[in-house]
């Protein structure tokens, strides 16, 4: 019972995690990017604009330049990416759940040379550059961006540098927190003197397309020069790692669940030298081996089943009572532990225990009847 339960808690939380790490990468992380396979940037007369407007399954589509940048605040300095993007790319990343947009507005203005020097920026970088406080009005911080194709000489700036306006602090995920300033495409293009070029192109795909499946047609249509990647393959490492954990875990609990087995050989086994006397008398006057088996043998089926029975309530019991009551919170974050209960992996390894008891109990009554003369 209590191996069961734990099983079907482990793997609800462990899908919980999937979930909960899969929303906070693909709210950020579009579900499709398109990166030149070659170099660093793309001349966007290269990129076949019209056939990606008309292709079926984008819901909306942003260039983007990312660039590695230095942030100055008085005299606080952190390394932080620029990503430059038009302004849909805040519906894209759904600024406006609470959750995200933590402080501030969510202004991302026009191709304005004069107005579109605001931008949003991440809690992390917030934190370390100690800006706190933009309720009332935004922020202003100094941005230090690399020239490209300059070659170093004793004495000479290697940075282009600019004023920004700090308008609002974001939040996703920690990698995100801590690393990037979402800022106008027109302002990165003048700051990077890369008129004509990007370095991304960002695709949301429509709820009902399945990234991959997209992800091959944008790759068709772009050709060779271009590489498309969904978001599971840019985090490739991070889904991996969880469902890796996940595996192992399931593994060591379904080798404890091998050994608690022998508990029910032990069972069968002291029932069976309880009744030996009876089950001499009742074969001498005709119950044949057959029957005998059969008795023992449901009777390992009986004790293991109603455990696993009573496992599965219990660990259900407790998935839904954490979904709606918050029993165990992350810590440090003091929100709830993600659970995400899918009954199809839970009948799975239900039928793993059942297929494993029904065997034990199989083996077991076989070996102790053979003893039967």
């Amino acid at each position: 019972m209590v191996i069961s339960a734990a099983l079907i808690i482990v793997l609800s939380s462990f899908n919980g995690i999937e979930s909960m790490i899969s929303e906070l990468y693909t709210e950020f992380d579009q579900g499709v990017t398109i990166t030149p396979s070659k170099g660093k940037t793309i001349f966007e007369s290269q990129v076949p604009w019209a056939k990606l407007a008309k292709t079926d399954g984008i819901l909306r589509m942003s260039k983007g330049i990312e660039e590695t940048v230095i942030l100055r605040n008085e005299e606080k300095w952190v390394n932080a990416t620029i990503l430059g993007v038009e302004p849909q790319f805040l519906e894209m990343i759904n600024i406006h759940n609470k959750d995200h947009l933590i402080m501030g507005r969510a202004l991302l203005p026009g191709n304005n040379q004069e107005q579109n020097d605001f931008g949003l920026i991440g809690a992390g970088l917030a934190n370390n550059l100690a800006i706190s406080n933009i309720k009332t009005e935004p922020d202003n911080i100094i941005i230090y961006a690399p020239k490209n194709d300059l070659k170093l000489k004793f004495g000479k700036n290697p940075f282009f540098q600019t004023a920004f306006n700090v308008s609002g602090i974001i939040n996703y995920n920690k990698e995100t927190n801590d690393a990037f300033v979402v800022a106008n495409l027109g302002f990165v293009t003048n700051l990077l003197n890369l008129e004509g070029q990007i370095t991304h192109i960002y695709i949301q795909p429509k709820s009902t397309i399945d990234n991959e499946s997209l992800k091959l047609k944008i790759q068709e249509l772009v050709g060779p020069n271009f590489v498309v990647k969904t978001n599971a393959q840019k985090n490739e490492l991070i889904y991996k790692t969880s469902k890796s954990e996940k595996l192992i875990v399931i593994m060591i609990l379904l080798f404890i669940f091998l050994l608690a087995a022998f508990n029910l050989v032990a069972s069968i086994t002291m029932i069976y030298l309880e009744k030996k006397d009876g089950i001499s008398v009742l074969k001498s006057i005709g119950l044949s081996k057959t029957s005998i088996f059969k008795v023992f043998f449901l009777e390992g089926i009986l004790i293991a089943g109603t455990g696993i029975l009573l496992g599965f309530f219990l660990g259900l019991g407790i998935c839904l009572a954490q979904l709606k009551y918050t029993i165990i919170t992350i810590p440090g974050a003091g929100i709830a532990f993600p659970v995400e209960v899918k009954i199809t992996e839970i009948l799975s390894v239900l039928i793993v225990l059942i297929i494993t008891a029904t065997a034990f109990s199989f083996f077991t009554a076989r070996y102790l009847v053979n003893d039967i003369e």
